[in-house]
């Protein structure tokens, strides 16, 4: 008897996993689906050669034209004692650039094409010595990822000891 209970308790486990299997299964293509309109306009824009600043439901697209105009300074940063030099706008003179209300905010955050995100604090944002989107290192276009580059963008934290923080590929900047 006992042999007959634990062949139907077993029966009972095996349908569960399999239930769960393809719950599981459908919820990573209802998500894939979901998000492909997603991808396709992240894509887009990195063809373009432009990011997203997002701030509530107010968002700004950002190309080189626009950070040429804003006017590229030379950022320098030694993550891990190694020295590395880019060109690039303080992240702050973007926000100025497009008249974006920081006021409120307390959060920045970066979101990269491969899926990547950072945060900093809003003071850090600020701080015109600090934060940068780049596009250039050693004169030369950071490249797309597809090219084997570093963006066409890419958030530096100059001061930060290591590069954690720094977001390649970026494709959106939120403000919360």
């Amino acid at each position: 008897m006992s042999e007959v209970s634990t062949q139907k308790e077993g029966n009972k486990s095996t349908k569960i996993i399999i239930i769960i299997l393809c719950a599981l299964a459908l919820a990573v293509v209802v998500l894939a689906i979901l998000h492909q309109g997603n991808i396709s306009e992240r894509l887009e824009l990195q063809a373009d050669g432009a990011f997203l600043v997002t701030v509530g439901a107010d968002t700004h697209h950002v190309s080189m034209s626009d950070l040429r105009s804003i006017g590229a300074v030379a950022v320098s940063s030694s993550p891990r004692g190694v020295s590395r030099d880019f060109t690039g706008v303080p992240l702050v003179r973007i926000f100025d650039y497009f008249g974006i209300d920081y006021f409120e905010a307390e959060t920045v955050i970066f979101t990269a094409l491969d899926g990547f995100v950072t945060a900093i604090s809003i003071a850090e944002a600020l701080d015109e010595t600090n934060t940068f989107i780049v596009f250039e290192e050693d004169g030369q276009p950071l490249g797309t990822r597809e090219e084997g580059g570093l963006g066409p963008y890419m958030v530096v934290v100059a001061r930060d000891q290591f590069p954690n923080r720094w977001a390649r590929y970026l494709m959106e900047i939120t403000l919360q």
